[in-house]
This record gives structure tokens, C-alpha cells and sequence, in this order.
């Protein structure tokens, strides 16, 4: 009797510490799995962040340090051609006599001639030599979006994109919930960073998102009008779109989304397995519990 007493008290107890500790761990876990996405996707971002850096400080930089020294070529290459006698000098040949004068002219006349075969060959030739294509590699944007895209050949579950109200290419168009979110950025000037969950048709999946400001003078050159940007960038991409941006405004947002069901997974198996153990340590606590009272009792009695 006084052992049915006790495990009435005691498996209750039992329980109700096994059930405490069960749901700390399990929001542990999967806290702690939440944070390990949450620290892949701010990884992924700044790596986003970095390649932009990149195109930014180096590589449009060379494309323009390229595009100059060719544009000097071509422009000494025009000054020589200027400076090329275009018709016979009276004086020349005035110290020669007879036949030698008459060589002498015919030579020099044959000469520009050539030389006017020449020029009428190499003209338009500076244009064509000019390089006035426009290089989307060269824009931070497009260097991300595309270093991602290699990415994705092995991760097709992660997902990168600066998605902008009014793009200047259609692939960086905001989808509906991607327009929220640069709302909500646009509304809330001061908010860095924005974290949330959505279903994806891969799953639950959580994004990071972090405001595309117009910080530099520089991004005007193109996007303020159509008649300010490169001639190369409209035939691109048209002039409809891209356009109209103003300095410190929000025109998109860099979006990160990593899927959570691998890390939720492994934290729904770690958190079974400490169940498992806590359920085993708990019952070999009870059995040792009840074998222990009835000794007790079992010398209690004795005794008396």
C-alpha cells in the first residue's frame, strides 16, 4: 500500500520533470536551429555583399581604365592622320633640276596618293575600334545575382536575389511578397534588417533581407534618365524601365532565403534521442526508486 502511495506522488513528478525538460530542450534545439539559418543566410549575404564590393572597386574600375586608354589610342591615332600632309608642297623639289624635279614630284605624288588609299581604308575605323558597349559585368547587381546563380547549380534550395520595384533588368522584378518587403523598408527608413519565414514550393524556408538604398551619386548616371544612360544599356534593356531613381531612396532589397527543414530536422532527431535517454534514465530512476521503498517497508515490518 505505501508503495502505491509513493508511485501515485512519485510517477507524476516523474512526468511532469521529463515533460519541463523535454520542452526546454526541444525549444533549444530548435532555437539554436533557427540561429544556425539564420547565421548561413548572414553569411551568404555578406558574400553577396563582398562580390559587389568587388565589381565595384576593381572590376569597373579596369573596365573603365581600359575603355580610357583605348579612347587616347584612338584619339593620337586621329591626330596623326591630321597631321599627314594631304597635298604636294610647292616648295619642294625646288633644288632639283629637269628630270630629277620630275622624279622627285612623280615620287611624292605616287606617295600621297598611297596615302590617301590608306586614310580612305582606315576611315570609320576609330569608331568601330571604340568600345562604347555597355558591360552589365560590370554592375555590382548583376555580378552577384550572377555569382549566385553558379551556386545554385549545387544548392538549388538557396535562393538570392536584389529584387527592385523598377529594375533595369526584368530578372530583378519584386514578386508581390518581395514588394512587401521593400515597402516595409521604404516605410521604416531606419530599419537595417528584416528576418521572417514564408513556404516555398521546396518547403518552409526563412529570408534575410536588407534595404537597397541609393547611397552613391555614381548609380544616378544611369538610372536618373534615359538620355543619361549608356546607349548600349537601352538597346539591352529598353528605356521604359530602371529610370527615375533619386538619391537615399530604397528601390529594392537584397533577399537571402535558406531552407530550415535540414537543421529542424537534425534538431527534431537530436531532441527524440535526449527524450530516449531522459525517458531510460527516468524509468531506471523509478524501478530503483520502488526497489528501494519496498526494502524499507520490507524492514520496517521485519523490525516490528
Amino acid at each position: 500500500m505505501k508503495l502505491l502511495k509513493f508511485n501515485l506522488i512519485f510517477i507524476p513528478l516523474l512526468a511532469l520533470c521529463l515533460g519541463l525538460v523535454g520542452y526546454t530542450a526541444r525549444t533549444m534545439l530548435l532555437d539554436d536551429a533557427r540561429e544556425h539559418v539564420i547565421q548561413n543566410a548572414r553569411i551568404i549575404m555578406e558574400t553577396m555583399l563582398s562580390s559587389r564590393t568587388y565589381t565595384t572597386k576593381q572590376v569597373a574600375p579596369l573596365v573603365q581604365q581600359d575603355s580610357f586608354k583605348l579612347q587616347t589610342a584612338i584619339e593620337q591615332f586621329r591626330k596623326t592622320i591630321d597631321q599627314m600632309p594631304k597635298t604636294l608642297d610647292p616648295n619642294a623639289g625646288k633644288d632639283l633640276r629637269g628630270n630629277e624635279k620630275k622624279g622627285f614630284l612623280l615620287g611624292m605624288q605616287h606617295a600621297l596618293e598611297t596615302q590617301q588609299q590608306f586614310l580612305d581604308s582606315v576611315k570609320g575605323r576609330p569608331e568601330e575600334l571604340a568600345d562604347t558597349e555597355f558591360h552589365p559585368q560590370s554592375v555590382p547587381a548583376f555580378a552577384a545575382t550572377e555569382i549566385f546563380g553558379y551556386l545554385r547549380e549545387k544548392f538549388p534550395d538557396y535562393f538570392y536575389k536584389e529584387a527592385t520595384l523598377n529594375p533595369t533588368n526584368p530578372r530583378d522584378r519584386a514578386t508581390d511578397w518581395e514588394s512587401d518587403v521593400v515597402n516595409q523598408f521604404r516605410e521604416n527608413p531606419t530599419q537595417a534588417e528584416f528576418i521572417n519565414t514564408r513556404e516555398s514550393s521546396t518547403g518552409t524556408a526563412l529570408f534575410l533581407a536588407r534595404p537597397i538604398k541609393i547611397n552613391n551619386v555614381s548609380c544616378l548616371e544611369c538610372h536618373s534618365t534615359p538620355d543619361k544612360a549608356p546607349a548600349e544599356m537601352i538597346r539591352l534593356y529598353g528605356g521604359d524601365n530602371g529610370f527615375g531613381w533619386q538619391l537615399n531612396d530604397v528601390i529594392g532589397a537584397q533577399v537571402v532565403s535558406v531552407p530550415v527543414s535540414v537543421p529542424v530536422h537534425l534538431a527534431e532527431n537530436a531532441f527524440r534521442v535526449i527524450i530516449a535517454w531522459l525517458a531510460g534514465a527516468f524509468g531506471g530512476i523509478l524501478i530503483v526508486s520502488n526497489i528501494a521503498v519496498a526494502l524499507v517497508t520490507r524492514e520496517r515490518r521485519w523490525r516490528s
